[in-house]
């Protein structure tokens, strides 16, 4: 029976399909020679590689002691700590960070000088709390013992807040105000009584000891922190100075109510809600709630021992 060559129609027997396969090899062959004649032009010789012997191992010699040399002296630095001199990934993202910081807080500094200029808006967001409301807030927290706490206001203001607490009962060596504009913080010495704190700072530079502070109250500042890293750095030292069982009041602009703003307020301001303060204030309880404008926080550590009598209260 006659077979059929893969990819012809045509019948042969099995003599001149060997007889093919042969002259296909022989065909193979003299392209594989004509090629290898080619190459005669871009390789050396016998003669041309034992002329060059010498030369070749002398580079092999030469290589191998560089590599010899770079090994020794990789170990010498590890051995004095050369980690130090060649700086990671995360030192440099570090210092990335810190220069951001820096800039963030040049950027703020020349914003508020030129917005105490030009409108009262800062001074009025303090004004959207209710006294009614926050004494409610402080109550439901374990907090309407006035005599018995300290209060610290970072951007304080005018210091109305903590005249507020002063009249309440809080002894003023127990109140203490933080401002990063100097004018401002001279005005509320000039408008309070004597005995009550007030420091020029920024809020992730405090000068307190650890857990300081049963009530810490952050209104209108952290919604005119634009980077993210220093929000979340003066989230850590709020903290830090936070007593064990304190609570955080913090009141930021809604994200409804920041598209209403005047644009130079609202691109230097951002919509802080429960999911952004979060990231600010990690592994910790927040209850967050809507006011007309403003989101109203209540912030406390996860270790916190006190009971929350009541969250409620318009």
């Amino acid at each position: 029976m006659n077979k059929f060559i893969k990819g012809s129609e045509v019948p042969v027997n099995p003599e001149e399909k060997a007889v093919a396969e042969k002259e296909q090899i022989k065909d193979l062959l003299k392209e594989t020679k004509k090629e290898a004649k080619d190459l005669l032009d871009v390789m050396w010789s016998r003669e041309e590689i034992m002329t060059n012997k010498n030369f070749i191992n002398t580079m092999n010699l030469k290589i191998k002691n560089m590599l010899d040399q770079i090994i020794k002296n990789l170990y010498w630095y590890q051995k004095i700590g050369w980690k130090k001199f060649l700086p990671n990934r995360e030192y440099i993202e570090q210092k990335e960070r810190e220069e951001r910081i820096k800039k963030e807080k040049e950027r703020l500094l020349k914003w508020i000088e030129e917005l105490v200029k030009i409108d009262d808006f800062y001074f009025s967001f303090h004004g959207q709390l209710d006294e009614g409301k926050l004494v409610k807030t402080l109550s439901a927290y374990g907090y309407d013992n006035f005599q018995q706490i300290s209060v610290l206001d970072i951007g304080c203001r005018d210091g109305r807040w903590l005249r507020k607490f002063q009249d309440w009962g809080v002894l003023p060596e127990r109140l203490a105000g933080i401002d990063f504009y100097r004018p401002i913080v001279d005005y509320a010495k000039k408008l309070s009584k004597p005995g009550i704190q007030f420091i020029e700072a920024y809020p992730d530079e405090l000068d307190f000891e650890d857990q300081n502070f049963d009530v810490v109250l952050v209104f209108g500042v952290l919604m005119h922190v634009l980077d993210e890293s220093l929000r979340k750095k003066i989230g850590r030292e709020l903290l830090r100075v936070l007593s064990k069982d304190g609570i955080i009041i913090t009141l930021n602009l809604t994200k409804d109510a920041l598209a209403k703003l005047e644009p130079y307020l609202a691109y230097t301001s951002i919509g802080l809600e429960w999911e952004e303060l979060t990231d600010i204030f990690p592994d910790c309880s927040i209850h967050f709630e809507i006011l007309s404008q403003c989101g109203l926080a209540v912030i406390r550590k996860k270790d916190c021992k006190k009971e929350k009598v009541d969250a409620s209260g318009g």
